[in-house]
């Protein structure tokens, strides 16, 4: 599901995209595989040529019903290149990050459904953060086990 990211008095028209790979059909991904969670996101013109410094990003989940809500996987660093558009990172998932369905979420003791909403948040740095920011989610994803 496509969101966008915020410029400062610029277009609406930035988009930012998330999806988690490999999943199956329909997103369903298996608990003790690793995934990637893969990153889509464009810098409009004039944006494109006048921004410098990084992009910083990270991938959330939260849980449906009861599981855990964490970043999944290390904070990315992407350089800002002059007068590029498309931009694409992918943040790698250990396997059994997450716990998948029926798996018993150790501080509840409650199974959990393994059905997570999955998020990506960007940040430009310049060398600090900056206001341009934004965020984008996949659709429902479910982490099977075994």
């Amino acid at each position: 599901m496509p969101t966008g990211i915020e410029w400062p008095g610029g277009p609406t028209s930035s988009t930012m995209s998330v999806d988690v790979l490999p999943a199956g059909i329909p997103d369903i991904v298996a608990a003790h595989l690793p995934c990637n969670v893969n990153i889509q996101w464009t810098v409009p013109p004039p944006f494109n040529t006048i921004i410098g410094g990084s992009f910083q990003l990270r991938a959330y989940v939260e849980s449906i019903g009861p599981g855990p809500e964490k970043q999944i996987g290390p904070t990315i660093t992407v350089p800002v290149v002059f007068g590029q558009i498309n931009y694409t990172s992918t943040i790698p998932v250990l396997a059994n990050t997450l716990l998948g369905e029926g798996d018993i979420d150790p501080s509840t003791g409650q199974p959990v459904s393994g059905v997570y909403e999955i998020v990506a948040v960007l940040q430009q740095l310049n060398p600090g953060p900056t206001i341009v920011t934004g965020f984008a989610e996949d659709t429902l994803t479910m982490f099977r086990s075994p």
